[in-house]
């Protein structure tokens, strides 16, 4: 039984190879275009919306840096960012999908003004900071995803699981 005045914390990272695979795949977008026989403007505007995509995913992969997710039993599950006064609660939606390498997952929360809010993450193993039991905090947040996100079916897990 977990002891609930120390949660389990699972430490995330960015990934360099992960954030190099989306720039690749951005680069290749772009060097399709000019394959392509468009106009100049469609052009420079497919290029400028590839950019601005290449942008975004790239900062999206550099936030996961120093975030740390916190879990309860109850299916609650903050965020707390290191060395930042920087902390959210979210509760994680049914329907979590497992895989032995990446989980999907939503989160809902009710915003400051009072409004529900929902954000999906999406994690890769390699993206969750191992500690001396190899991966331990990955089968960690795999295990509470399947038990805290009612509704994963028992075709999102796998036999690493254990279930």
């Amino acid at each position: 039984m977990p002891d609930e005045s120390h949660p389990p914390t699972i430490r995330l990272r960015s990934s360099p190879a992960l954030l190099a695979a989306i720039l690749a795949a951005h680069l290749g977008g772009a060097a399709a275009l000019f394959l392509m026989r468009l106009p100049f403007m469609p052009v420079v505007l497919l290029l400028l919306l590839l950019f601005a995509s290449a942008d975004w995913a790239a900062r999206a992969q550099m936030r996961k840096r120093g975030l740390s997710l916190v879990l309860a039993a109850d299916g609650a599950l903050r965020i707390c960012r290191e060395g930042v006064e920087y902390e959210a609660w979210g509760r994680v939606l049914p329907g979590a999908v497992l895989f032995p390498a990446v989980t999907w997952f939503a989160l809902a929360w009710k915003d400051e003004d009072g409004r529900p809010q929902s954000h999906r993450l999406m994690l890769f193993a390699f993206e969750v900071v191992e500690d001396h039991d190899g991966n331990a905090q990955w089968r960690q947040l795999r295990t509470w995803l399947r038990h805290r996100s009612l509704g994963s079916g028992p075709d999102t897990l796998s036999p690493e699981d254990g279930a």
